[in-house]
């Protein structure tokens, strides 16, 4: 069955016991068990670490890597497919909060931490190695010049994307920001024919950036045009989300400097920003869980009054009907009475009479008994029948008669 850990939890687990046991008890092979641990960056005992400990030795125990930036805390193990829990059910819903998203390492400690793995870039004039999105676009550039030269007739619209100085220029760029990425686990899609949208996922966050022109100002989403392209000005920006034109940081060519000589700085950023974006899902989903729990109490609350209303009204009604029953049953006993004071009348009138013959007095009178007999709550104990099946429908215990 799947279970969310942390990082640390199942960091003191796998540490804690051999994998093949462990594994056991989540119902999955050690292989899953270890590469759920590899994806969530939780170092496991090495072969001959559990023999070594049993021979009382003090093997050396991995101390667990702080969170890379953009990555949950929380891990889904024996998910299947998933590998992140994004979903409760009531149950889990209505249980005791867990405590509120905490992070251990300051962002300002996250950014040095970043900013020892991007170490200095530099953007080379002359690229020998390509980073494999961008050596993508390159050979499809390739093969539409191929196609452009073998054509009788070219056509415009299918012409080589990446020629121009500027176009050139924007790729070299792009090239070093992904490889520096790349160092903390960046991975990155581009996508349309001008690779004009990219975006980076850490992990589980997405990070989406912009590198072109700069806008013009008071033209929504159009650049500047008509520069010559040695003087084409370039501008990086890191958007607020996936799909939206609002910058959340932004860099471009002045006076001063050009995007190459920011770029680390920019690396770095982007990183961060992955790893702002966590920590802001993070509470925005255990506020969601708080706001989620009280209106599941708050339906729960309702249905239960509305259960003890409705309850109510039902042992009222079955009063209501047993009151009812019982001056039924009174008024049935005091008929069977009367039934049985007129056959005995009527047997002094007419045992002298010769108005009937007694076979036909007494085949009426037994008929007469008999009525009453059946009228009559108290033959049978009839009217205790009728209490204990009222007793009964006031426990939910037999159907009722309403």
């Amino acid at each position: 069955m799947a279970k969310q850990l942390s990082r640390a939890e199942l960091y003191a687990l796998v540490w804690s016991e051999p994998m093949k046991t462990l594994s056991a008890r989540f119902g999955i092979s050690d292989v899953a068990l270890k590469k759920t641990c590899a994806r969530a960056e939780i170092p496991t005992p090495d072969r001959g670490y559990w023999a070594k400990k049993e021979a009382g030795k003090s093997p050396m125990q991995q101390a667990l890597p702080e969170r890379p930036p953009g990555m949950a805390d929380e891990v889904l193990v024996a998910g299947g497919g998933r590998y992140w829990h994004w979903h409760w059910s009531d149950e889990e819903l209505l249980a005791p909060l867990p405590p509120a998203p905490e992070f251990r390492e300051p962002i300002e400690a996250v950014r040095e931490r970043i900013a020892r793995v991007v170490g200095k870039l530099t953007v080379p004039r002359d690229i020998v190695i390509w980073h494999p999105a961008i050596d993508r676009l390159l050979k499809e550039d390739d093969k539409r010049r191929e196609k452009q030269l073998a054509a009788r007739y070219p056509v415009s619209w299918d012409n080589p994307m990446f020629d121009a100085p500027i176009e050139r220029r924007r790729l070299r760029i792009l090239n070093t920001l992904l490889l520096a990425t790349a160092r903390m686990n960046g991975k990155p899609t581009i996508s349309g024919r001008e690779a004009r949208s990219i975006h980076l996922t850490f992990y589980q966050q997405h990070v989406g950036i912009r590198l072109d022109r700069p806008k013009r100002p008071g033209h929504r989403g159009r650049t500047e045009q008509g520069e010559e392209p040695s003087n084409t000005k370039l501008c990086l920006s890191i958007l607020e989300s996936l799909g939206s034109d609002k910058e959340r940081a932004s860099w471009q060519d002045d006076e001063g400097s050009r995007l190459e000589s920011r770029l680390a700085e920019i690396a770095i950023q982007l990183i961060l920003i992955a790893e702002l974006q966590h920590r802001e899902s993070a509470i925005r989903r255990y506020q969601w869980r708080v706001e989620r729990k009280a209106q599941l109490e708050e339906e729960e609350r309702e249905r239960k009054l509305k259960a003890d209303r409705a309850e109510r009204e039902r042992r009222k009604r079955l009063e209501r009907a047993r009151i009812e029953r019982l001056l039924k049953a009174a008024e049935a006993f005091q008929q069977a009475g009367a039934i049985r004071k007129y056959v005995e009348a009527i047997r002094l009138t007419l045992s002298s009479s010769e108005a009937c013959s007694p076979e036909e007095l007494e085949r009426w009178s037994q008929w007469a008994l008999s009525e009453a007999d059946r009228i009559d709550p108290a033959i049978g104990g009839a009217f205790l029948t009728a209490m204990r099946h009222e007793e009964g429908a006031q426990d939910g215990l037999l159907p009722s008669d309403e």
